[in-house]
């Protein structure tokens, strides 16, 4: 098996990163695949070589004063440089001035900056993004924000010349209808800074990320086309190979030698080159000796979900080559989407996504054709005519294309079943399901119901996990707000759903939802796509602003709101948005039991300040008693009348309006939890709120801790 170059960096890698079940498996697979030949022995000392050289840590500590800016995302008024100080590579966002109109025009320039270095968080949530994880991977030296920028100067040299030729093409595309510009973009330089949530969303849920983005079957795509074209031009067959040769380093060039694109382009130039030659080559051998070269240029690719896809997968096909043969068309091509699925699955599992279709292959099929034969080749063909005049025949043939990709995703959505979720599986559970696929597919060549093996295992995998799962109550991290889970008796309810607040004049293409974003990706995790209940306290922004996301993506059997705070206007427009949802709404008060280990203890009555008319709820989980107080005040805790409890969590994210000595000595928590956001504009926690608590109780706050989950053994955050 000629993995060897592979396998043996997977191992250096390894050993450097102390992944030693990881390096021990390599080992065994690239002793097994070792054959000696001179030339497999100087590559490997190169490929040794270019780890030694590459993988060291840089620890330049010069102070920053000017950045050249090569590549940039804006989100509203945010944008974010991808910037280089040396050999240093950093993230620098700003706020973008009214009065200064500078923003993608900044790239490929250099300019001096006052900089104040941002906090890198780790993985604050179950399901959610791990901001030090991805800046490793990307081998980013810091993120910084920037409190003045100074004089700008085009950057001299090659590379940056070709960034502002690049940006110049850019701008022409953007002044096109904005989703023909998004798919163009896309599709022809790689760059998703268009890309708006909606669709975003839809290509995630589907499985069909890989679609729009440079990957190796659109390389191979665009060079067949491109020969075809040259045949017809009566070119010989010689000539015909040489001219893509010349074509793909310009295009890896165009596009900024992204790693997908580097491996794609490398790949296809070798074959390439080797058919011009007129000598023969092992495909697998090719893309084993790029992933490695890759691996040891960038070591912390290993970490990189789009690496371990596009050359898992495409090891995958290479070397089924047989099965997939053996079968009629189309149905080796659904089978092929099929295992793809499952083995996508894997791979997100160690990234926390769970979230998985059903239609995916089916959709992989039809809507992955469409965009390779259809968008993609007419993406080209107005991308490139840009700058000729351009017929309304194409460009209408290309907006029509893209319309009817919309509407075919928007149907997707209406399927039944259009998403499960697969429980996220602890790491011996998923060992047991990995050695079941890579036995199933190793049935597969000989037997039909190997293919049934991959999907089976998952299923399973993912009902032992729910069949383990405790009762727990779980405080979410979603910044300056609330939402907590509680898993009981096999049902789930949420309490809350978070909420953003944004000054932003300029409306964001990717808005932040913690609905959609952080609890409805942490449900995934529990395989939870149906919830029992979700219980809206009180209608302020931070604790009901991500509701209609949630139900985007979550389905919820009953809301309940405050008996008392139901005639207020953002109630009232809250309430009929989720009336259109079709979900059932309930009222609730003080005196009532929504389960019988689940009572309301406020409001009452109802009270002039909104937040006093908060649910106030006591929860019975896990042996534990808690008390959740959402924003009343301390005016209204003096009149609750409740006893000792374990966890209590502070009111009103902490502020010194809430959680007030009384209370605090009637319930006499073991455990107190403070839900707030880092370096919020309020100051919450509050020194009073801190120094009542006092000394001798547990406080655990999310915007320090992160995540925090109670269960029978007690309290854990996720950031340790």
């Amino acid at each position: 098996m000629p993995l060897f170059p592979l396998f043996f960096m997977i191992v250096l890698v390894a050993i450097k990163e102390s992944l030693w079940l990881v390096g021990l498996i390599c080992v065994v697979f690239a002793i097994k695949s070792w054959m000696f030949t001179p030339v497999r022995l100087f590559l490997t000392f190169l490929l040794v070589g270019t780890f030694l050289i590459f993988g060291r840590q840089t620890t330049d500590m010069t102070p920053i004063e000017s950045v050249d800016l090569l590549d940039a995302k804006q989100n509203g008024d945010r944008i974010r440089y991808l910037a280089a100080v040396g050999e240093r590579q950093l993230i620098v966002a700003a706020t973008l001035d009214e009065r200064e109109d500078l923003d993608y025009e900044r790239i490929g320039w250099s300019c001096q900056v006052e900089l104040t270095e941002a906090t890198i968080l780790p993985r604050v949530n179950r399901g959610g993004f791990d901001e030090a994880r991805w800046m490793r991977t990307e081998r980013l030296a810091g993120k910084f924000e920037v409190k003045k920028w100074g004089t700008c100067h085009e950057t001299p040299g090659f590379e940056a010349r070709g960034r502002r030729m690049r940006q110049a093409w850019m701008d022409r595309m953007e002044r096109l209808p904005i989703k023909q510009a998004l798919y163009i973009e896309a599709l022809v330089l790689g760059e998703d800074r268009l890309m708006d949530q909606v669709t975003l969303d839809r290509f995630k849920k589907f499985g069909l990320l890989h679609a729009i983005v440079i990957s190796g079957s659109h390389i191979a795509f665009l060079i067949f086309t491109t020969l075809w074209m040259l045949k017809k031009c009566r070119l010989t067959r010689e000539r015909r190979a040489e001219f893509v040769l010349i074509l793909l380093p310009i295009y890896g060039w165009l596009t900024e030698w992204s790693a997908p694109v580097t491996r794609a382009v490398c790949v296809a130039f070798i074959l390439l080159l080797y058919q011009r030659l007129g000598r023969r080559t092992d495909p697998l051998l090719v893309v084993a000796y790029v992933a490695a070269a890759q691996l040891a240029y960038s070591y912390t690719s290993l970490y990189d979900v789009g690496f371990q896809l596009t050359v898992g997968l495409t090891i995958f096909l290479l070397l089924s080559r047989q099965i997939w043969q053996k079968m009629k068309r189309p149905w080796n091509w659904l089978l092929i989407s099929i295992w793809a699925q499952v083995m996508t699955s894997l791979v997100l599992q160690l990234a926390e996504q769970t979230e998985v279709s059903p239609w995916s292959p089916f959709l992989n099929l039809l809507i992955g054709a469409w965009i390779e034969w259809i968008i993609l080749p007419l993406s080209f063909l107005v991308g490139v005519l840009l700058f000729f005049p351009v017929t309304g025949t194409l460009m209408t043939l290309h907006h029509q294309s893209i319309d009817l990709l919309d509407d075919a995703l928007a149907a997707a959505e209406q399927l039944p079943v259009p998403t499960v979720a697969v429980h996220l599986l602890s790491l011996p559970l998923f060992l047991v399901v990995l050695a079941v696929v890579v036995a199933g597919w190793s049935v597969a060549e000989r037997k039909w119901w190997g293919h049934i093996l991959p999907v089976c295992a998952l299923l399973i995998g993912s009902l032992c996990m729910d069949l383990r799962t405790e009762e727990r109550i779980t405080f979410l991290d979603v910044g300056q707000g609330d939402s907590t889970v509680i898993e009981k008796a096999g049902e789930t309810f949420v309490i809350d759903t978070g909420g953003a607040f944004t000054l932003s004049k300029r409306t964001p293409l990717r808005p932040f939802d913690p609905g959609s974003q952080i609890v409805a990706p942490f449900l995934h995790t529990r395989a939870e796509t149906v919830i029992d209940g979700l219980i809206l306290t009180h209608a302020d922004n931070d604790h009901i602003g991500g509701v209609l996301g949630l139900l985007k993506k979550v389905r919820v059997d009953t809301i309940y709101f405050g008996r008392y705070d139901n005639q207020d206007e953002k109630r009232n427009a809250v309430l009929e948005q989720i009336k259109a949802t079709g979900t059932k709404v309930e009222f609730v008060k003080a005196g009532q039991a929504i389960r019988p280990w689940l009572h309301v203890i406020a409001p009452a009555e109802s009270e002039a300040e909104e937040n006093d008319r908060s649910i106030v709820l006591l929860a019975d989980v896990a042996g534990k008693s808690v008390l959740l107080t959402g924003d009343a005040g301390v005016e209204q805790e003096e009149g609750w009348r409740i006893g000792k409890v374990d966890i209590l969590k502070a009111g009103h994210h902490g502020s010194k309006t809430s959680t007030g000595l009384e209370l605090l000595q009637q319930v006499d928590p073991d455990t107190v939890i403070i839900s707030a956001g880092r370096n919020n504009r309020y100051g919450h926690p509050h020194k009073e709120v801190l120094e009542r608590i006092g000394e001798n109780r547990t406080i655990w706050r999310t915007d320090q801790d992160g995540m925090i989950t109670c269960s029978s053994a007690g309290c854990e955050a996720m950031i340790k």
